[in-house]
């Protein structure tokens, strides 16, 4: 709110404010500034300021990182150029990129995602790489869950059980088209090493759908 105040005010007076943030984004400015300057020109810049942003998004801070990635997003920048730091060490940046990512889903490639989703990887970048395979298609979102459930994963699995069963009490009722056959042989075995937790009657319920009804 302070900033688009200033914003007013300095559009007010007849000038640019981008440009003072560009001036003051290359002057050097104290490390307490740079985020805030980077989100001004995130706020009122245009395509072209994009490339100057760019090195922000490996700045050492990670709220800075994490404005970087909302400022380019917001000028229009690829995608592609800020898909990777779903995986960056500091969650406040992986919460940027998610958000950023919700409009084009796709352009994490599937294997990556399931990579980050290792037990390997820090719990942040686990729940967003689950988060970007539950925003997949449907017979995706229902594999990533049933491996949660399968392997009783014990930070997502709550997780998984809850949108397992959205999915099959509601919006496996617009799911027309079915899964390929290695699909269903794959979501079959999962749904049989899943029963002990989602109970008999979910598991019915599951083969009923994977079945084509």
């Amino acid at each position: 709110m302070t900033r688009a105040t200033a914003q007013w005010a300095v559009r007010r007076e007849g000038r640019d404010p981008a440009a003072l943030y560009r001036d003051a984004l290359t002057a050097d400015p104290a490390a307490g500034r740079i985020r805030t300057l980077v989100a001004g020109l995130g706020e009122c810049g245009t395509r072209q300021d994009v490339d100057p942003l760019l090195p922000f998004l490996e700045h050492p801070s990670p709220r800075v990182r994490a404005e970087a990635v909302r400022a380019v997003r917001r000028l229009g920048a690829s995608l592609a150029r800020i898909a990777p730091m779903l995986a960056d060490p500091a969650p406040v940046v992986v919460r940027a990129v998610g958000r950023a990512l919700r409009t084009e889903p796709d352009v994490v490639p599937a294997a990556r995602l399931w990579d980050w989703l290792g037990a390997d990887s820090p719990p942040h970048v686990r729940l967003a790489a689950y988060q970007g395979l539950r925003a997949g298609d449907v017979w995706t979102r229902l594999h990533v869950d049933l491996h949660l459930m399968a392997d009783r994963d014990a930070e997502l699995g709550d997780r998984a059980r809850a949108d397992l069963i959205a999915w099959s009490r509601g919006d496996a009722a617009t799911a027309y088209r079915g899964p390929t056959p290695e699909a269903r042989d794959r979501l079959d075995a999962l749904v049989d090493a899943a029963e002990p937790v989602i109970g008999t009657e979910e598991a019915r319920r599951l083969r009923w759908f994977l079945d084509g009804h």
